[in-house]
């Protein structure tokens, strides 16, 4: 592919942008990912870690000169805005309804329509430097395809309405703060790495039951999102892993039970700030 780097690592897919020297994200690139989520269904991906393939880059945002250059004939613009949005908003579900466990190593700016190709995914991993994450468009005057929903639900609708309304980009420690990434990294694609390493390691089934409870249940009202959780449970209590797993928890002396669960997780970085 031109714009991916695919590295297979074992039951992992490691997939890394690349388009110098900005690293924008185009309409080629976005048909590439709608290839690669296909792909990504099939049983031998276990875990999925997007980055970026650009040292110090990851998905700066949108071609600000593509959207300019649709602008140049209007009348088809407006013909082919509507299927322009949602096809992204069908290309981007698809990716936050996959099921396999994504983690996103944000290796640079995020802006955009990078910040919101890693609002779909489920672990979001920010690099440490002199980096910017956050979404320019109103300044630019227009607005995020999906951007407004998803950071709504993440940080909360007082928070995101702020962050919005004034076109605010943060340092990535900021994007920690507000609860945007979850965990910072000197290297984000080897921390990343190393959580899909320790993901491999935990129940598939389980983990897939987490990210469809969480993913599809936690913006229904809440007896939706408990049946949804419900008929998840059901799915991984019946498994032979499950019993056994629980058996080798409970043959252990109590004093050790929370040692077992601990070793059976994966370990935050030492003196992170969201530690665990």
């Amino acid at each position: 592919m031109r714009y991916w780097d695919i590295e297979q690592r074992s039951g992992i897919v490691v997939a890394g942008y690349k388009n110098p020297p900005a690293n924008y994200l185009v309409a080629p690139a976005m048909g590439e990912l709608g290839e690669l989520i296909a792909n990504w269904r099939e049983p031998e991906a276990k875990v999925v870690v997007l980055t970026g393939a650009v040292p110090d880059r990851y998905i700066t945002h949108y071609s600000v000169e593509e959207l300019v250059a649709m602008g140049d004939n209007p009348d088809q613009l407006r013909r082919s805005a509507h299927s322009l949005i949602y096809g992204y908003h069908t290309l981007l579900r698809s990716l936050a309804y996959l099921d396999k466990p994504i983690v996103v190593a944000m290796t640079g700016d995020t802006m955009g329509a990078g910040l919101e190709l890693s609002l779909n995914c489920d672990i979001r991993i920010a690099q440490r430097g002199d980096f910017r994450i956050g979404f320019p468009e109103v300044a630019l005057g227009i607005l995020t395809g999906t951007g407004s929903q998803l950071l709504a639900r993440i940080i909360g609708q007082g928070r995101a309405m702020d962050f919005m309304l004034r076109s605010r980009t943060v340092s990535p420690e900021g994007a920690l703060e507000l609860g945007i990434v979850t965990e910072l990294a000197e290297d984000a694609r080897a921390r990343a790495i190393e959580i899909a390493e320790g993901l491999l390691r935990q129940s598939a089934v389980s983990l897939v039951a987490a990210k469809r409870s969480i993913v599809r249940g936690s913006n229904l009202p809440i007896e939706e999102g408990l049946r949804i959780e419900a008929e998840q449970w059901l799915n991984t209590i019946v498994t032979d892993e499950a019993m056994a797993l629980m058996r080798d928890y409970v043959s252990q002396p109590f004093e050790k039970r929370r040692d077992w669960v601990h070793r059976h997780g994966i370990p935050p970085v030492a003196g992170n700030a969201t530690g665990a």
